[in-house]
């Protein structure tokens, strides 16, 4: 396989967390100090969010994590092949996951095959899982996913005529509310960005 377009998805995901220096430094890379590298700052990082964005949990999940990245850190270590660095980066990840969610299936030895059915993987027995948003988060949402979608000198502007409307309501409303004359024009900025004149 072109060395280019192997592990493509994994050196994505890498550009997306360390930037370009990532993806070229991989990109054709068979220098298995360098992937160790990356492999290991990537545990390490998602130590450091999951200590800085994780607000509510446990002492003992919190420890459980701790140790699934540590265990991952010292293999990662010892990997001799870019495929076992790969393999331990995944193994480790899946891992997380699933404790992330609740806790980790533990089918070893089991002579029946797992079966993809919603109720046998609910995985709140020790502890459940919220996601929670303020109302600053939903608002961050939505500039995020609005300026996506009509980009960044459309959004200023629809920002400046919000301002100006002096209303009470939040940014998203305004721009939601269908008795808001606006809201067909937020909805109907072209994608060069220009925002057609009131």
């Amino acid at each position: 396989m072109n060395e280019y377009k192997k592990y493509l998805v994994l050196k994505s995901a890498l550009e997306s967390i360390f930037g370009k220096a990532a993806w070229y430094a991989l990109k054709e890379s068979n220098h298995v100090p360098t992937w160790r590298k990356y492999g290991i700052k990537t545990l390490q990082i998602i130590k450091l969010a999951i200590e800085a964005t994780v607000e509510i949990a446990d002492e003992e999940w919190r420890q459980e994590i701790n140790n699934l990245i540590s265990d991952g850190i010292a293999s990662l270590k010892t990997d001799q092949e870019i495929d076992e660095i790969i393999s331990t980066l995944a193994g480790t990840l899946i891992q997380i996951s699933f404790h992330q969610i609740g806790l980790m299936p533990n089918c070893r030895g089991s002579a029946k095959p797992s079966v993809l059915k919603k109720g046998l993987w609910r995985l709140n027995l020790f502890r459940s899982v919220v996601y929670l948003q303020t109302q600053s988060q939903k608002e961050q949402l939505f500039l995020s996913n609005q300026r996506k979608e009509i980009g960044f000198d459309a959004q200023l502007g629809l920002q400046d005529k919000y301002r100006k409307s002096k209303t009470e309501l939040s940014f998203s409303e305004w721009c939601k509310n269908e008795d808001n004359p606006r809201k067909a024009e937020a909805e109907s900025v072209p994608p060069n960005g220009n925002v057609p004149p009131v």
